[in-house]
């Protein structure tokens, strides 16, 4: 498994920023351990207990109003709201204690997200417990594009639980311990795959709902790539319940103990989100 590529001091100074800016998605200002709630938008003037206003989706391919009273003190993109405004993805949403919204998409239907600089999972969060960084656990990988327009349904972390169905655009095989393994990437974005996977460490030492792999779309239809484990990350719902990540399909599934990247949260006692291995498979 190793290689002199990866075992460089500039492949651990790039890892050392790896892992700070990754910090700073976690715990930065908008770190994404401040969300304290991601609720579905589904009825006409629908409250949300966390924030003030009362909101309305006509699907998401429709629109998504807001309804408030200026004494709310809720705003828009900088403006005072007084009534009732049409929002879309891109809309800022400001409230009192400074909270603020974000609008977001959850199986076809508008979602609102609200986050909290003050919310105990993110004043609360002390770091993120991780194995050190060994040359070893980076390989060499070919993708292989699937068929077009595969779908992949997996479960998401919710309450209660849902099924969703991400594309699937391509599986990455490597080899590693003297076996060959696959893996499946949802499609997350244009240029982004998400690998979810379990290993022997899962549910222990590890979430057992496995960790994440976020890797570049490959330039290539086919090719060679690079898997490095040392920067598998826990998910977002390990640092916020709020979040309702997919479950890795049982496909992704490494049958060995992959010690390298991140094994859990350390968590303050005003942070208490479940335990540090999370939910079971």
């Amino acid at each position: 498994m190793s290689s002199d590529r990866f075992s460089s001091d500039g492949a651990l100074t790039e890892y050392d920023k790896w892992r700070q800016s990754r910090w700073e998605e976690m715990a930065g200002p908008d770190g994404k351990a401040s969300l304290i709630a991601y609720r579905l938008i589904t009825e006409p003037g629908q409250e949300v207990p966390e924030v003030p206003g009362w909101w309305t989706s006509t699907g998401f391919s429709g629109s998504l109003t807001l309804t408030a009273a200026r004494a709310e003190n809720v705003s828009v993109d900088g403006r005072a709201v007084d009534g009732t405004v049409e929002l879309t993805g891109a809309s800022r949403v400001s409230f009192p204690g400074g909270r603020r919204g974000t609008i977001e998409e959850l199986r076809g239907a508008h979602v609102l997200a609200v986050w909290d600089p003050a919310a105990p999972t993110l004043v609360g969060l002390r770091g993120i417990e991780a194995w050190p960084w060994d040359p070893a656990w980076a390989v060499e990988a070919e993708y292989r594009p699937a068929d077009s327009g595969r779908l992949l349904e997996v479960t998401r972390v919710t309450s209660p639980r849902v099924r969703d169905t991400f594309p699937a655009p391509g599986d990455f095989v490597f080899d590693l311990r003297g076996e060959r393994h696959t893996l499946r990437a949802f499609g997350v974005g244009d240029d982004t795959l998400l690998i979810s996977f379990t290993d022997g460490t899962s549910g222990t030492e590890t979430p057992g709902m496995g960790r994440w792999l976020i890797l570049p779309r490959p330039e290539d239809a086919a090719g060679a790539a690079r898997i490095d484990f040392n920067r598998a990350t826990v998910p977002h719902h390990m640092f916020s319940t709020s979040f309702p990540c997919p479950l890795p399909p049982r496909e992704n599934h490494l049958p060995l103990r992959v010690e390298a990247g991140e094994r859990a949260p350390v968590l303050g006692e005003e942070a208490a989100v479940g335990t540090t291995t999370g939910p079971a498979v």
